[in-house]
């Protein structure tokens, strides 16, 4: 998953079109926002991505994971499992997001788990 993806994914999932979301987040043209959902853009700034925040009405969570995938895309097995388990701090998650692996990176929800687990144990 990456920055655009889950800002497109929300949007959708809150049923706004570009044109709606454009006018709930004041200054940002939907073409901007179609082209961060594309990835055509670079990373936007601190004022944009609160802007979409709050356009996107965000929970805490979302937020935290906004800030993350603005930091790296993540794993879809590893996004899918801080979205169906918030009780994994995003502060436990980051390290091993950011990790680079030599062919052994987790494939599955079990495999991040673990990871995790023993990232937090040093």
């Amino acid at each position: 998953m990456d920055f655009g993806r889950y800002i497109a994914d929300l949007r959708d999932k809150k049923r706004l079109s570009l044109r709606e979301l454009e006018k709930r987040a004041s200054d940002l043209s939907h073409v901007y926002i179609w082209r961060l959902e594309k990835g055509d853009r670079d990373a936007p700034s601190a004022a944009t991505v609160e802007k979409l925040a709050k356009a996107l009405e965000l929970s805490a969570r979302e937020h935290e994971i906004v800030s993350l995938l603005l930091k790296t895309e993540i794993d879809d097995q590893l996004f899918a499992l801080i979205v169906e388990r918030p009780d994994i701090a995003i502060e436990d998650v980051e390290p091993v997001a950011t990790m680079s692996f030599r062919g052994n990176r987790p494939t599955d929800q079990p495999g991040w788990e673990r990871l995790i687990e023993m990232v937090k144990s040093f």
